[in-house]
């Protein structure tokens, strides 16, 4: 095994040789020329609007010009997304690239502009009466974009005058993405002193969080507290951006709720394709079953002879006399024997991404810290994003993201807009990757410290999914409650995770995590709220998925890849009732999951050391 656990780095040149290269500056050209000819194009639409309630199918010439302008956006929009994935690439391996900085910018504010050009014929096809869409989803250019329409019909009484989106379409750059931005710059910059032995160590956040996986106590909290040290630094900027996204999106919410009051997580549902009781259903199980997972951190604190874990502690490896490593192959090789107990293809797939250098796995200061899976819209290839340093949990965040890359690459071959599929089901291949590689280690284990050791990485994800995440959301729920009266400060913010926190982890925690309201990505994305309960959706929607395999035997790739394919053409309530018979509005479906949840946290038990 080699001495160096780091992963590759990947190789994005097959789309652009680089940012100053002649066929990115091309395509970029091409794009801007695009973007304006399509907002002259959609001129029409405009004028039109006044008359939208008289529109019908036998509107001919506005049905062709609505396929005309479609068909061109489409094609700007893919050429734009392409170019925009490049950036953000370069940016996460190298969050000080000036040149990559201010092409985002510039990308996001031309892909701003297209969706202005299209507000107005948006508009059209989400309010027109029912014979004019039909006729123009009868066309080829629109057939496409079918169930999105129909979702996005469902929300027309929501949407507001062709100038107030357009408006809002405009702002948002030097708005929510303004501050999204703002908080990449800052985590891509800030450094990390990291006091261990009497030696102060000076490190990016990626590089500092690497110690929070360390078989030593003591480097672990040595981490965890420089990583809280040096976002107290930024917590005055970070709660101004939570602040204005909150802010945002409130007075956003406020202005559509001429039809009926939109509550902060209407808009957050209905992005995730799924309905308030699917969500409460879910919700009241996790809350009926949190000593489950309590219970899963007090297992870890007796074998780290402790009277109960602090945060520095969540991700320690199992006690062991050594801190063993995996190499980046061996971790492939170990994933792809997993993928191919369930079909060979998903086995050759992961060598095929090995091999193109799609996965970015190497270890730098410069990297920006997380994991994350993304594609290049042209080529329709995805690439894997992460820091690997060789432990475990690596192996799983591997795993994890590659169920995400498969996931894409079985849908490559549908039209675009069907492959647009929330953030709930988007868990759903990523977390059966992690639970596929799980079960069979844990099934050829040679030895009892085998087994402990995987069954440990699933004690880790009852706490993150069924403690972790449902704090967040509780967090995010609480704060939007207090933000429509007021700003909150840092330190109400502290507070208001600490309660989040005690409310999930209780006694199991000897403290909580003030800061992770600042530390955590996820509360600062510009395009999203509650980037969270989804996660806990995924987790045990995929643990139901899983659940057929044993079902439905040799069958059963060919109906995973089927679900996989319907993620984009769905609502996740029509998905579980066609291809697993389940109502997930009803709380049995999300019990019986946590109950494979407790069925792992047993097998640790009852495994002897």
């Amino acid at each position: 095994m080699s001495a160096d656990f780091s992963g590759p780095r990947w190789d994005n040149s097959t789309e652009y040789a680089d940012l100053s290269s002649a066929a990115f500056e091309a395509e970029l050209g091409l794009f801007k020329k695009s973007v304006q000819q399509i907002a002259e194009q959609s001129k029409i639409f405009d004028d039109e609007m006044k008359r939208i309630s008289e529109l019908s199918g036998a509107d001919a010439e506005l049905v062709e010009a609505a396929c005309r302008l479609r068909h061109a956006a489409d094609g700007c929009f893919v050429v734009g997304a392409n170019l925009g994935t490049f950036v953000s690439c370069t940016l996460s391996v190298d969050g000080g690239h000036t040149q990559a900085r201010q092409l985002q910018a510039v990308i996001r504010q031309w892909m701003t502009q297209l969706s202005e050009a299209m507000t107005s014929l948006n508009l059209i096809v989400n309010r027109a009466p029912d014979s004019f869409v039909t006729e123009c989803l009868n066309r080829s250019e629109f057939a496409p974009h079918a169930f999105g329409i129909k979702m996005d019909r469902e929300w027309s009484p929501f949407l507001l005058n062709l100038e107030s989106e357009k408006l809002l379409t405009r702002f948002s750059v030097n708005g929510p993405q303004a501050w999204g931005t703002m908080y990449d710059n800052i985590s891509s910059s800030l450094q990390c002193e990291v006091v261990s032995g009497g030696e102060v160590r000076k490190m990016g956040l990626a590089r500092a969080a690497g110690g929070l996986d360390s078989s030593d106590r003591q480097e672990r909290k040595a981490s965890f507290d420089a990583i809280s040290a040096a976002w107290k630094t930024q917590q005055e900027s970070c709660a101004s951006i939570l602040n204005a996204l909150a802010g945002w999106r409130l007075d956003n919410y406020k202005t559509r709720s001429s039809a009926k009051n939109l509550h902060f997580l209407d808009q957050p549902l209905h992005a995730n394709r799924i309905g308030r009781a699917t969500l409460d259903a879910m919700m009241s199980a996790v809350d009926a079953n949190v000593e489950v997972a309590r219970e899963a951190l007090r297992i870890k604190a007796r074998e780290m002879k402790t009277d109960a874990l602090g945060p520095w502690d969540l991700f320690a490896p199992l006690p062991a006399g050594e801190d063993s490593k995996i190499s980046f192959n061996d971790a492939l090789e170990l994933i792809c024997a997993a993928f191919a107990d369930v079909d060979p293809q998903m086995a050759d797939f992961v060598r095929l991404m090995q091999r193109k250098g799609w996965i970015e796995g190497s270890v730098s200061d410069s990297k920006r810290p997380g994991a994350y899976c993304t594609r290049f819209a042209k080529s329709r290839t995805p690439r894997v994003y992460m820091t690997y340093r060789g432990s475990l949990e690596d192996v799983g965040t591997l795993a994890h993201e590659l169920g995400h890359a498969f996931h894409n690459w079985v849908m490559r071959d549908l039209e675009l807009p069907e492959t647009y599929y929330p953030m709930t089901l988007a868990e759903t291949a990523s977390i059966f990757a992690e639970t596929v590689v799980s079960d069979v280690l844990i099934r050829n284990a040679k030895t009892a410290g085998e087994r402990r050791q995987i069954l440990w990485g699933e004690l880790g994800s009852a706490e993150a999914f069924l403690l972790n995440i449902p704090a967040r959301f509780r967090f995010e729920k609480a704060f939007y409650e207090k933000r429509s009266e007021r700003t909150l400060t840092p330190d109400e913010f502290s507070e208001l995770m600490t309660r989040s926190w005690s409310q999930s982890y209780g006694s199991a925690l000897s403290e909580m995590n003030p800061m992770f309201w600042c530390s955590k990505l996820h509360f600062h994305i510009s395009g999203t709220s509650f980037y969270n309960f989804p996660y806990t959706f995924g987790y045990l929607f995929a643990l139901g998925v899983y659940a057929q395999r044993a079902r439905q035997g040799k069958s059963f790739y060919k109906n995973y890849v089927d679900l996989l394919r319907d993620t984009g053409r769905m609502t996740a309530e029509e998905l579980a009732l066609k291809h697993l018979g389940a109502d997930l509005s009803k709380p049995e479906f999300w019990q019986s999951s946590i109950d494979k949840v407790r069925g792992r946290i047993n097998e640790f038990i009852t495994t002897p050391v």
